[in-house]
């Protein structure tokens, strides 16, 4: 018993050593560690960082240690644009010491490739974007046909590999069938009117009219204008065709209606108001009904207090164009979307009062006004094209009678300036607000120059010939 009491205190002797030394070489290691740390207190986890093109990349990822801190202490100098293929150094600074490191922006990516199976006739082009659904990558991808690919023009099945290519050099390969055959169906014509109306004196154009082809997307439609004179009203037919690109040919007849056109074969004044209405607009419908003249009145919503004066002007048979609600430049002029909501205020104003929205229009300060740039660049040249995709017309003036530089001009200034025109159809510029006493008492004087010169005076419709101004913006 002895003997095993001494052999396990021996034990017991040996362990407790063992402790001790393993607890010293802790300490030691760990003091060598502050000592390191406090000598070296920043590290990089690599020198050298692999990220992917267009990829999200934070340099401070790459920091293993900041001590004592944070890594949030640490600044980081350099920057790596992912959006481009390079090398980007960066240095870390921490407590006084730096690190560096180098991030290397790659593409190694491949392009996402699909392909689709095609029929196509005996004529048809066959490009590689016509097999292909998508080929999407981060940058921008071409498509080709393999460099082994074969005569794809003779009839039958053709089995054809695809290749998409990055900015990279990264390609996707796959496969698709194309299928040559023969087109022999004829293309199909419609018409989307029973009987086609045409205004007398203008150029023909055929509207309306569709054909639909199993191979072809855009069948070419042709028609024959001989049987049709545009100089006399009447109705015609005219004879329509559709051919696809293997020649497959098919026809159909349109009925046409050439409408009488008072403006055809005449020399003619519109008459055209600004601003209004106002007093001195009763004053002008006075003036027009004594003379049996037509005029157009380009209104606002600036004098609702004479709105009465639409009214009768509509039931007299002049025309009742949009002029803008506000006419203020700032608002309408500041958007597309401000100028169209002004534009359909107008609108409604209107045809509450007539009963009929108005599809002629005039731009505040015309089509020609620069002020507009002062609130949006270009805006002008938006606004010309978008009226017509909403349907109006826009007119201008090409004859300017000069009561705009002022109110109250004289009488024999707005004469001279309104009976300057020569031409064929003459779209003359006044405005009726309540300031414009001397544009009423010279109307009489032009509405007489004009009809001893042969003219009539006729109201605007959306198929009047329209003066159209030079877009300055």
């Amino acid at each position: 018993m002895a003997a095993k009491r001494k052999r396990r205190r021996r034990r017991r002797i040996r362990w407790g050593r063992f402790l001790v030394l393993g607890l010293a070489a802790a300490v030691v290691l760990g003091l060598c560690t502050c000592v390191w740390l406090l000598f070296s207190p920043l590290h990089l986890k690599a020198g050298e960082v692999t990220t992917e093109y267009k990829h999200k990349y934070d340099p401070r990822s790459n920091i293993s240690i900041a001590f004592p801190g944070s890594k949030d202490e640490v600044t980081i100098s350099g920057t790596v644009d992912t959006s481009k293929v390079g090398d980007y150094p960066l240095t870390y600074s921490f407590k006084g010491h730096e690190a560096k490191a180098v991030v290397h922006v790659t593409d190694t990516t491949p392009p996402v490739l699909e392909v689709q199976d095609i029929m196509a006739d005996m004529t048809q082009e066959v490009k590689p974007e016509d097999m292909v659904t998508q080929a999407k990558d981060a940058s921008e991808v071409t498509v080709a046909f393999a460099k082994d690919t074969e005569d794809l023009t003779p009839r039958g099945k053709h089995r054809v590999t695809i290749v998409a290519t990055d900015a990279s050099g990264n390609t996707t390969e796959r496969q698709a069938t194309l299928d040559r055959v023969e087109d022999t169906r004829k293309p199909e014509l419609k018409s989307e009117n029973e009987v086609l109306k045409v205004k007398q004196g203008t150029a023909f154009e055929l509207s309306g009219i569709s054909a639909t082809d199993d191979m072809d997307p855009e069948p070419a439609i042709t028609w024959d204008e001989s049987t049709i004179d545009m100089t006399k009203a009447g109705d015609y037919e005219v004879t329509v065709m559709a051919a696809d690109r293997s020649g497959n040919k098919s026809e159909m007849k349109q009925k046409v209606t050439v409408e009488k056109n008072p403006e055809y074969g005449k020399k003619v004044v519109f008459l055209t108001f600004d601003d209004g209405p106002s007093e001195n607009t009763g004053k002008i419908l006075d003036i027009l009904k004594k003379n049996g003249a037509k005029a157009t009145f380009f209104v606002t919503g600036n004098g609702q207090a004479d709105n009465k004066y639409i009214k009768q002007a509509y039931d007299e048979g002049n025309a009742i164009g949009l002029h803008t609600y506000t006419h203020d430049y700032s608002y309408v002029y500041s958007s597309v979307d401000n100028y169209f909501q002004d534009l359909q205020k107008i609108s409604d104003m209107v045809k509450d009062i007539t009963g009929e929205a108005p599809k002629i229009i005039r731009f505040p300060g015309g089509s020609s006004n620069t002020i507009s740039a002062s609130y949006t660049q270009g805006i002008m040249s938006q606004l010309v094209d978008l009226v017509h995709e909403k349907g109006y017309e826009y007119f201008d003036w090409n004859v300017s009678s000069g009561d705009a530089s002022g109110n109250d001009m004289p009488v024999d200034t707005i004469v001279q300036g309104a009976t300057a025109c020569e031409e064929q159809y003459c779209t003359i510029l006044f405005h009726d607000t309540m300031a414009k006493n001397t544009t009423v008492q010279a109307l009489p004087q032009i509405i007489k120059y004009y009809k001893d010169n042969g003219y009539v005076f006729l109201p605007l419709t959306e198929d009047s010939v329209a003066a159209h101004h030079g877009v300055n913006n």
